[in-house]
């Protein structure tokens, strides 16, 4: 059973695989647009005094009052999100796509996502307002009323073997406050990074925000990043040179690609940039490629956005598009019970194949 967020009560009780080749390129697609470590201390200054955008509430979607009542006579109903090689059930996604079609609410929440999301000009991501969800039935029922939403949007996707579908993001301070769950500054990245074929889109549902009021989401739009880079940083960021982190237990995600290239020549609605500001403390600050990395990072943080997840808040990233990360969160986070910290659950989406 799902954590139950402090103030809240349920209503219902290393095999590794490596590549040295480019990526295969992906199928095209419909739908969405289709170890960590701290960065070096100039890069962290730099966070703090770049004048950052606050972003307005126009990525923000909330669930018309009928459609939570919908999902709710649904839910009771449909089967569990039982998966097959780490992926939703072909049969059991089209249960829940006949909720969708059931629904003229649900479309138009898809065309909005869809709208925020793919939209190649656009900023790459959407929040889905789930508080209501999770308060009406219970984290259990609202866990899997959020995956049915998620199926209209792609294939849920288990990356990790060793963790569920959703999996617990929790604030641990006994580890480096960099990564994930840590408490600190998480730069921004994209997900799994290193496989050939990374997840379409990243989620993250808020089930308990940070009790300090800190813990700011931060995204940012890789494409115009890239494009007002220097042609010579261009260059270097195309060869494959660039190394992060481990690659073991996944599944859905290819192999392991390393070294990568972090800009490929594939269209922007199938390729990635493979940005990670993680693997910056391992690079020669003499080499060039650091210098393009650092450039990179720079345009990024200089046009990022930041914003509250609050309870039930659903952020979808696509990842094309799109890099996230977190800023860190409040100070004396020893003084909060780890029950009462914050918790997101993260899930992946593999968008679906183009129709025939």
């Amino acid at each position: 059973m799902p954590p139950v967020p402090a103030g809240r009560k349920d209503r219902k009780t290393d095999p590794h695989q490596r590549s040295q080749t480019p990526p295969p390129v992906p199928v095209a697609v419909t739908g969405l647009g289709t170890g960590d470590g701290p960065i070096p201390p100039q890069d962290s200054k730099e966070l703090e005094t770049a004048s950052m955008s606050t972003a307005t509430t126009g990525f923000r979607i909330p669930l018309p009052e009928t459609l939570v009542a919908h999902l709710g006579k649904a839910i009771v109903d449909l089967p569990a999100p039982e998966l097959e090689n780490g992926h939703l059930r072909v049969d059991v996604a089209k249960e829940y796509n006949r909720v969708r079609a059931e629904s003229p609410e649900a479309q138009v929440v898809v065309r909005r996502c869809r709208d925020l999301l793919d939209d190649p000009h656009g900023d790459g991501f959407a929040v889905l307002e789930m508080g209501v969800l999770l308060d009406h039935y219970g984290l259990d029922d609202g866990q899997k009323a959020a995956t049915v939403v998620l199926s209209w949007l792609g294939t849920p996707l288990r990356a990790f073997d060793k963790w569920p579908l959703w999996k617990p993001l929790g604030t641990n301070l006994t580890i480096d406050p960099m990564r994930a769950t840590g408490s600190g500054y998480n730069p921004l990245h994209i997900d799994v990074v290193n496989a050939t074929l990374p997840p379409d889109y990243s989620v993250l549902l808020c089930v308990r925000p940070d009790p300090r009021g800190e813990g700011h989401s931060i995204v940012s739009q890789l494409r115009r990043a890239v494009d007002r880079l220097s042609d010579d940083d261009r260059a270097l960021l195309a060869e494959p040179v660039y190394r992060d982190g481990a690659f073991y237990e996944l599944t859905g995600v290819g192999a392991e690609y390393a070294p990568f290239a972090i800009i490929d020549d594939l269209p922007p609605a199938v390729g990635f940039v493979r940005f990670t500001a993680k693997m910056l403390p391992e690079m020669d600050l003499r080499d060039p490629h650091t210098s393009a990395v650092h450039a990179l990072e720079r345009e990024l943080i200089a046009e990022q956005k930041r914003f509250l997840l609050g309870f039930g808040d659903m952020i979808v990233i696509n990842q094309h598009y799109c890099v996230h990360g977190r800023e860190r969160l409040g100070s004396h986070q020893e003084e909060v019970p780890e029950e009462r910290r914050r918790l997101l659950w993260q899930m992946f989406l593999r968008a679906t194949k183009a129709d025939a």
